[in-house]
């Protein structure tokens, strides 16, 4: 089962049971029809099918079909079993139309193109046409027959026990052939394809979980044994059910092909939406508080702060710098690259417990980075043993956890030292670093199967996205040189799938590797970071830093100016929207807690490259004036780099003179009173990030 588009032309269908897929049908030209569920329906904006569904298409005409298995919804949604997607939920149907048509023009024969695609389409339509449920879902049939729907009615209600023509006619009083015939007249399928398929379609969500086996589900749904549920799931799945769960774990669901697409017909109608659009472009960046629709849920993404050595550990508490970054974040990760400890006297090394405790009380985590055996001897000895056994230190072990650089002659005896220390030190936690697996295996289904069989709580990629991006290109299946950076890093975070991808840190974020990852020039490194951060939430576990570094190109939490970059404002500024849902918008988020709307506002990436700012409309329901407070990053308001010349040495500036400085070295907030008559109105820049608070009125 694999991912496809077509366009659809003087094509019908038979009735059929949508099984394992998601369809999204949308007219291109006039209105087209469909037997959904029982009954006839017009299609004009768009319709979607959902798995276990009864449809037919009826002579549809530039109809454009979009399949997706429906693994790569579960893999992303575990609570899928109980929703389902309607069309009608979609807000802003332009916008989704917008999506779907303007990357059809594409050349989807290459993988990534399609993958991405798809990928954008699910989180779409789980974000905002998902309609929860408290059961599982089951499509609702309205015929014109009263009997065939209150015997619909009952199957639903009795569809985990055995289900006959015989049990029905003796609960309806009916007789068996009238069943029968109800049906095939009404329904035109027999009474047998409609039990056997719903229960098939309902079992695959069963087969995606870890815990239940064949057996179990066969028995679940009253199948007579395995192998009858077996036989019916290969005729409607095209496959048996140990093959399924095995493309499932393994992610190959998410493979694509070719689309069949009419590009003539396709022209023509992209260009006919977008004359149509093309007048309210300025809509995109409005935003109205009265309709929003919270429908996306920001996670706190850990934040990995590198520092070179035990003594950039020791000294970290030593000064307001490092208070106010450890005040910032709330899931910060101090990676400590050089465990060295044999120039650590014991008056160093009592220090070094004292920072270690303090740094854990201040809820920061401690990692640190082991090279080989020997260095994993002197932490054993030095910290591991001495902790375990003090009641002062054990406690400081929950916040610990070590970081092994794995080569290709080191794999097993790693994995041997971490079921270990598993056993011995069950609250430490441990991860690795894959980079010599990223290069040394042949294909990208082998880097994923030997980096998921670690069981470690995180795996560190230490290679810039440039690079990761070029060795998964070429590992990939179609070895293809038209994947782009963000396709081919996205492509590798969804074959993982979200039980290891969550565990991914990205260590190495760098000015160059932003521009090429979002093919953006035109934007300031801070505000590309920050899309970044939008753009892998969920998807990935965090991002490293390093404290200083000497490669300008790395994006670090301080520079050689003493003074906190732009890095640091931003994950302040994205505070209020921590574990809080929201509203994703091409120009910003919106969220809201206790009554008070929080906006952070921000330059899109694919407005025209012309356009120095954007305008942003906030339109409210306020009947007096009110208060609004903001906060601005941009060039002149908390970007250190601009507020010392280039031509400075800094050697040479008094102590006192960067002490003012990076006392002014932060976003410019602002309290003024609004016009409740007026919306509110900003003009961002490319280096501007507003953040804006308006409190109940």
């Amino acid at each position: 089962m694999i991912s496809s588009i077509s366009i659809r032309n003087h094509y019908s269908t038979e009735l059929a049971r949508c099984i394992n897929e998601t369809m999204i049908l949308i007219p291109l030209g006039d209105p087209c029809k469909l037997f959904l569920n029982g009954a006839v329906v017009t299609i004009e904006d768009g319709i979607i099918i959902n798995n276990a569904d009864l449809y037919q298409l009826l002579d549809v005409h530039n109809l454009i079909e979009i399949k997706i298995p429906l693994p790569l919804f579960m893999t992303r949604d575990a609570y899928l079993v109980n929703a389902y997607f309607d069309f009608n939920r979609i807000k802003h149907i332009d916008q989704f139309k917008n999506m779907i048509l303007q990357e059809l023009h594409k050349d989807f024969s290459k993988e990534a193109h399609l993958t991405s695609y798809i990928s954008k389409i699910i989180d779409y339509l789980i974000k905002e046409a998902k309609v929860p449920l408290q059961d599982i879902y089951l499509p609702q049939l309205h015929t014109k027959h009263p009997l065939l729907n209150k015997i619909i009615q009952y199957i639903h209600k009795n569809i985990f026990g055995t289900l006959t023509t015989q049990q029905i006619s003796k609960a309806f009083y009916i007789s068996q052939s009238y069943i029968s015939i109800l049906f095939t007249k009404v329904l035109n399928i027999n009474f047998k394809y409609y039990t056997t398929s719903l229960k098939i379609a309902l079992s695959l969500y069963d087969l995606a979980q870890d815990n239940k086996n064949i057996y179990d589900i066969a028995a679940k749904y009253s199948f007579k044994n395995v192998s009858t549920y077996t036989k019916h799931f290969k005729y409607y799945v095209n496959m048996p059910p140990k093959r399924y769960i095995y493309l499932f774990r393994c992610g190959e669901f998410d493979i694509p092909y070719r689309p069949v697409t009419d590009h003539i017909v396709l022209s023509k109608h992209i260009s006919e939406f977008y004359k149509h659009t093309t007048s309210n472009n300025e809509a995109v960046n409005d935003i109205d508080l009265t309709h929003i629709k919270y429908n996306h849920y920001f996670k706190d993404p850990y934040i990995v702060i590198e520092l070179e050595n035990m003594y950039d550990l020791l000294n970290f508490k030593r000064n307001n710098i490092e208070s106010i970054i450890y005040s910032q974040f709330s899931k910060v990760i101090l990676l400590i690259k050089n465990i060295n400890f044999d120039f650590i006297n014991n008056l160093a090394m009592q220090k070094l417990f004292n920072a270690i405790e303090f740094l854990t009380r201040k809820h920061c985590h401690l990692t640190f980075k082991i090279t080989n055996i020997s260095s994993f001897q002197s932490f054993n000895y030095y910290i591991l043993q001495a902790f375990n056994t003090s009641l002062s230190y054990i406690q400081c072990l929950n916040s610990i956890s070590l970081l092994f650089e794995l080569t290709s002659h080191s794999i097993n005896k790693t994995n041997h030292l971490v079921k270990r220390l598993q056993k011995k030190y069950s609250n430490l936690k441990l991860g690795i670093c894959v980079d010599d697996i990223i290069l040394t295996k042949l294909t990208l289904s082998d880097m994923i199967t030997t980096i998921t069989a670690f069981d470690v709580d995180y795996y560190y990629i230490n290679l810039d996205f440039i690079e990761l991006g070029t060795q998964l290109k070429q590992k990939s299946k179609q070895n293809n040189n038209e994947y782009n950076l963000r396709e081919s890093i996205l492509l590798f975070i969804n074959r993982m799938t979200n039980a290891y991808s969550h565990k991914l840190i990205f260590n190495n974020i760098t000015h160059h590797a932003l521009r090429r990852y979002f093919n953006n020039l035109n934007c300031e490194s801070h505000i590309l970071l920050l899309h970044l951060l939008i753009d892998l939430n969920q998807k990935i576990g965090g991002l490293g830093y390093p404290y200083y570094s000497n490669d300008k190109n790395r994006l670090m939490l301080i520079g050689s100016h003493q003074s906190t970059m732009p890095i640091v404002h931003i994950y302040n500024l994205l505070q209020p929207f921590i574990n809080q849902h929201i509203m994703l918008h091409s120009c910003g988020m919106v969220s809201k807690i206790n009554n008070h709307y929080h906006l952070l506002l921000f330059t899109n990436l694919i407005r025209n490259p012309s356009q120095s700012s954007i305008i942003v409309n906030i339109y409210h329901h306020y009947s007096k004036d009110f208060p609004i407070f903001t906060r601005l990053l941009n060039q002149n308001h908390g970007i250190i780099t601009n507020m010392i010349s280039a031509d400075l040495n800094l050697n040479s500036i008094e102590p006192s003179l960067l002490t003012q400085i990076n006392k002014a070295n932060h976003p410019l907030a602002k309290l003024s009173l609004h016009n409740h008559n007026q919306a509110i109105t900003y003009a961002l820049s490319n280096s501007s990030i507003q953040y804006v608070v308006i409190p109940p009125n």
